[in-house]
């Protein structure tokens, strides 16, 4: 199904609370509850096949956020894709608003209220333990969690 600059895949389940602009989904997901995702024209945020991305989780794509296939993405968790102070001049002149893209490998499992950051790379078969702050890239195979995210163990 296609609308203005929102396609969505065969089979993609979304509440009807959700708020999406830019946004690109392969086919069988589910995106529940009071969940924001946007990207932008230029930069879609794009979602691979069989995704599910929980309540209350705000995607910010705006600098580019690409999601691979089979990838969870629990209840409360952000990922920015871009930072900074946008109501203040004076604090942009020490604090100014940056963009960075996020990737997110296929077979990816993030857990409940994770953080993810600009710039941010994570490999296929990755878990996020819940809570985390990630602002470093994950390797392929990883397990990291805690704040900020480190190195568990590898799959």
């Amino acid at each position: 199904m296609k609308t203005g600059n929102i396609h969505l895949g065969n089979d993609v389940d979304i509440s009807s609370d959700v708020s999406l602009n830019a946004v690109k989904t392969g086919n069988r997901g589910k995106i529940r509850h009071y969940t924001i995702l946007f990207g932008s024209t230029e930069k879609p945020l794009t979602i691979g096949d069989d995704f599910f991305i929980g309540t209350h989780c705000y995607l910010n794509g705006i600098g580019g956020l690409t999601i691979g296939n089979r990838v969870t993405i629990a209840h409360g968790s952000m990922l920015f894709t871009d930072s900074g102070p946008n109501t203040s001049p004076e604090l942009q002149k020490s604090f100014p608003i940056s963009a960075a893209p996020i990737t997110i490998g296929n077979d990816v499992w993030i857990g409940a209220r994770c953080t993810i950051l600009p710039g941010v790379t994570i490999g296929d078969r990755c878990v996020i333990g819940a809570g985390s702050l990630v602002n470093a890239d994950v390797a392929e195979g990883s397990v990291v969690a805690g704040t900020p995210a480190s190195m568990i163990r590898k799959i």
